[in-house]
Parts: C-alpha cells; sequence; structure tokens
C-alpha cells in the first residue's frame, strides 16, 4: 500500500516475531547475554519476563537462530493444556513417538531421550513462551521434569517466558522449590524516548528506506508517549500512521497524525488512556476553529461548508485505505498464529477498529447533512 510512496521494500512495522527487525536496545541485549551465559554454561532454570508486546518472542526467535546445531532446542507456545498432558507435548515437540503410553511410560521415554543426547554430548534445551499462562501443577510438572540429570550436569535446560504474571506466581509459597532452581531472571522494560527513535529509523532501514527520518522528532516524541515504549504498540502506531500520511500524501510524518492514530485506536482498547488524556488537553484549551464553540457568519457558510465536505473525501480515502490494511493484516496473522484464542483476539480487534471507522464517517456525514439543511 504505502511502500512504494515511502521507499520501501516491504512493510517494516508488522508484529510478527521476525527476528531480522530485531533492535538490540540496552535492555534487549542485556537480555539476550544473559540467556547465552545461562545456555553456555548450562545453567539449568531460566526465566525471562517483560510486558505485552516487549519483545520477549522476537528475542526468543533470535536467540534459537543463534543457538549452535548441537543443541536439541524444543519450543512450546501452547500453554492453555492441563498438567496431566504437559509431558505428551513435551515428547512430541521433540518427535518422540508417546502412542499408547501413559504418563510414566512418557517420562521415561523422555529421560532416555535425555541420556541418549548426553552421551552423544549433545545439548537438549526446553523453551516456553507465554509461561504465565501455566498453571502451579504444570509448573510443578516442570520442576520435576529438572529432577533428570546426571550426577553433575543438567540433562535438560528450562527457560521460561512470560509476561509479568509469571514473576508473581513464582512467588507463590507452593512453588518454592521451583523458585529456588531458578539461577538466572532477567525482564525486559519499555525503551525510552532515544530508543524509540532509534528502533523505528532501524526497522525503517531493514525494510529498504534510504531516508530514515520519515518520523520526525514530534511524531517520536509522541510515539514513545504513547507506546511507553513498547515495541509492539511502536508498531501499531508507525504502521498505521504510515497509511494516514500516505493517505494525506505526507512524505514526513508529524505529532498530529500520530495523535490521530491514537484516537482512532482508542476505541478498541489500545491506547484509550492517551486518547483520553488528548481529551481532556482539548477541553481546557480555547479553540478558534471549532464550529460547535462560535457561531457561523451566513458569509462563511459556504467556506465552512466547503471544508468539511474536503474532510469527508478524505476521511473516505482514508477508510479505503484502512480497509485495505485491515485485510492484509488480517492475511498475514491467519498465517503465523496457531493459537485458536489468539486468533479470535486479534479478529475481535479488527473488527472493533472497523467498527469505529465506520461510525466515524456516519457521525461525519450526518453533520454535514444538518448543516446542509
Amino acid at each position: 500500500m504505502y511502500e512504494a510512496f515511502y521507499g520501501l521494500k516491504e512493510k517494516p512495522f508488522n508484529l510478527h516475531p521476525d527476528p531480522e527487525y530485531l533492535y538490540m536496545s540496552e535492555g534487549h541485549e542485556d537480555t539476550y547475554t544473559h540467556l547465552e551465559y545461562a545456555i553456555a554454561e548450562s545453567k539449568g532454570f531460566v526465566v525471562v519476563t517483560g510486558e505485552i508486546g516487549s519483545g520477549k518472542t522476537t528475542l526468543l526467535n533470535y536467540l534459537i537462530n543463534e543457538i549452535p546445531a548441537d543443541m536439541h532446542v524444543g519450543l512450546i507456545n501452547n500453554t492453555h493444556i492441563p498438567p496431566s498432558q504437559f509431558i505428551k507435548l513435551i515428547c512430541r515437540e521433540y518427535e518422540l513417538d508417546t502412542e499408547n503410553m501413559d504418563k510414566s511410560g512418557m517420562i521415561e521415554l523422555f529421560h532416555e531421550f535425555l541420556l541418549e543426547q548426553y552421551s552423544k554430548h549433545k545439548r537438549v534445551i526446553l523453551i516456553i513462551d507465554e509461561a504465565q499462562n501455566l498453571s502451579a501443577k504444570t509448573l510443578e510438572e516442570i520442576r520435576l521434569l529438572s529432577n533428570l540429570e546426571s550426577e553433575k550436569y543438567y540433562l535438560l535446560q528450562i527457560i521460561l517466558v512470560g509476561q509479568p504474571e509469571l514473576k508473581y506466581k513464582l512467588q507463590r509459597k507452593d512453588l518454592e522449590q521451583l523458585s529456588q532452581r531458578i539461577t538466572v531472571h532477567c525482564h525486559l522494560y519499555g525503551l525510552n524516548e532515544k530508543d524509540v527513535g532509534e528502533y523505528i529509523r532501524y526497522r525503517l532501514e531493514v525494510a529498504g528506506a534510504k531516508q530514515t527520518n520519515i518520523f520526525n522528532s514530534a511524531a517520536i516524541r509522541a510515539i514513545a508517549q504513547h507506546s511507553k515504549g513498547i515495541p509492539r504498540l511502536i508498531n501499531i502506531l508507525c504502521d498505521t500512521a504510515l497509511v494516514y500520511g500516505y493517505a494525506d500524501s505526507l512524505k514526513e510524518i508529524g505529532d498530529r497524525i500520530v495523535n490521530d492514530v491514537v484516537k482512532e485506536r482508542a476505541a478498541g482498547g489500545i491506547f484509550y488512556e492517551a486518547a483520553k488524556a488528548q481529551d481532556s488537553a482539548a477541553s481546557q484549551a480555547p479553540s478558534s476553529t471549532s464550529i460547535s464553540n462560535h457561531s457561523i457568519e451566513p458569509e462563511s457558510y459556504n467556506g465552512e461548508l466547503t471544508v468539511i465536505r474536503e474532510r469527508i473525501q478524505l476521511i473516505e480515502s482514508r477508510l479505503q485505505h484502512f480497509e485495505a490494511m485491515l485485510s492484509d493484516f488480517s492475511k498475514q496473522h491467519e498465517a503465523i498464529l496457531q493459537n485458536k484464542n489468539q486468533r479470535d483476539e486479534i479478529v475481535i480487534d479488527l473488527f472493533k477498529l472497523l467498527k469505529d471507522s465506520m461510525e466515524r464517517r456516519l457521525d461525519t456525514l450526518l453533520r454535514v447533512a444538518r448543516l446542509e439543511r
């Protein structure tokens, strides 16, 4: 849609966790260094937490790509399963045949697999993403798996990755034995304003942009403020802002476009607080252009009507681009989302977004109709 207009080879702010687009902020680099150290030294249990959209999965994908070939890595992201099924899921991840086996048989099979890999001087690493969804009983099952070790070495290294709830869950008294086994714990925070600017320019550069100053300093400040430095929210703001900029034929994105995006997305729950703060500030500031705050003189009526009609055309243009973006967005996520709950959440969010755009368009048309009476 907007790629050619801004000189891009592809969209730079897609939401899927592509390791090629990983921007190594100080926090991400620190977390990656700790993970590297934990794996190199076989440190057993590792926990990585971070806010929703902070880049945990992207960092994981980058880590997996960098792990040496002599390490056997398993990745589990379906954590909404009962404890009795978890060992079966692990065995399947390592391509072990569990047909007609009970739980004890699967544990024995997995232990034999670990011993076999150890005899071949190969390490086994189990990464569990979205670990905050694991029940206390499932976490206890995972702890028991860690007992499958040799006299001097861990046969299995486990990395738990999740939202901050995971950190609090591990503080429970009934999970004290598991907490004591955690040797490395990292937390990913949001980016600061400087990193937000570097993050945006880095992704534009990876996407092929020759000019990486598409977003001016005011826009970057607004993006940093509204996103709180969370990469996923930065992506949502930037991608939609590029659609708006393309619709308005703007080669440079400023804070006005970013604030418009925030208001548009507020109805879907994203940036609601930021939009609320904007509206509060706007209501306290005097306005010389608001139709509702002053009467329209007869001689200026036609001019005001022309402005409104131009605005309607702009809204219609944006809506068409928005619908195209939503269609593309839906297709991309359909291909990468395997979890039904995640897919449903995205679809609901998209429909809310489309509904809000349609309602705004209808409201504007009704206002014009009233003016023309």
